[in-house]
Order: C-alpha cells, then structure tokens, then sequence
C-alpha cells in the first residue's frame, strides 16, 4: 500500500535546520521533487529536497529558528498522472 508523504523530524544542526521526511519510492523514479517549507514565529525558509527516495531530508537556512514548535508543508510531485500531493504537518524542533 503506497505512503502518504510525511515529515519525521526537524532540528537545528551547525547553523542550518534540517527536516526530514519519508514517501513511497514506488514506482522508481516516479517522484519528480519535494519542496519543504517550515516556518515558526515570523521566521519561514523554503528548501527542495535533493536525495528523492523513501527516506529524505533537507537542509535550509537556520538563522531564526529556536527549539519549539514549527510548521512543515510540503509538496511532492510525481511523474505518473502529473501527481501533486501537499501536506502540512506540526512538528517540534529538539
């Protein structure tokens, strides 16, 4: 049965935030891109994925951003049936 996408965890790391993630790989190559927004306060950075797989992750600016709360959306698109699937998700920073 195919996964949804979804955020795993976000956490400050030298400087930068780094959200991570897991999808369905399936079929593959069929994910196109996955764009990351995460935002917390008055602070939002936007990042694309790069290591498209089931499990991924993406770095972004950190400046800003503190341990708490956050929110993550996200978009995944797909080669087959032009698939576009968006998400947002509360997720919390260590």
């Amino acid at each position: 049965m195919p996964a949804k996408p979804n955020f795993t965890s976000a956490r400050l790391t030298g400087g930068r935030v780094l959200v991570a993630g897991t999808t369905d790989a399936e079929p593959e190559g069929d994910i196109l891109g996955i764009r990351v927004t995460l935002s917390q306060g008055d602070r939002v950075v936007t990042g694309d994925v790069r290591n498209l797989g089931e499990s991924w992750n993406v770095e972004m600016p950190g400046e800003g951003f503190a341990a708490g709360p956050a929110t993550a959306f996200g978009v995944e698109t797909r080669r087959e049936n032009a698939t576009t699937t968006t998400w947002a998700q509360a997720l919390e920073i260590p």
